[in-house]
């Protein structure tokens, strides 16, 4: 199971990093190899089709671009789990017109700790779910 530390070290940086718009802090964590995928890929690339970013290099260029579009949203993780290789983060975005909406990223690691696949995933239904 991922330790409580590295749980913690992932949760402070992707909060603060967001929070911070610190591309730098957000990008910490990954391999050079990663392999992310969310649903707003799309927007930032023009396909349709395409579900995944690979690289950091790639995925640098998508975090700019997603902090550009995100203007003043703010993050709080709600709850963290730890698996045997992977961390999941249950956050919510705070829109600035008060609205909210929960999401979760997963986040696998690899042999020497740093994340290697990252999957966002959003609500279907943002009204289901609140955290207590």
């Amino acid at each position: 199971m991922v330790d409580p530390g590295t749980v913690e070290w992932l949760r402070r940086h992707w909060e603060d990093g967001w929070n911070g718009r610190d591309v730098a802090t957000i990008l910490a964590p990954f391999a050079d190899d990663v392999v992310f995928s969310s649903p707003a890929i799309p927007k930032f690339t023009g396909d349709d089709a395409q579900a995944s970013i690979d690289g950091r290099v790639s995925l640098e260029g998508y975090v700019v671009a997603a902090l550009e579009r995100s203007g003043d949203v703010r993050y709080s993780v709600d709850a963290t789990f730890a698996g045997a290789e992977t961390v999941v983060l249950v956050y919510t975005c705070h829109f600035p017109d008060g609205t909210a909406r929960p999401g979760s990223d997963l986040m696998r690691l690899g042999p020497d700790g740093t994340v290697v696949e990252w999957r966002c995933h959003y609500a279907t239904d943002p009204t289901a779910w609140r955290p207590s």
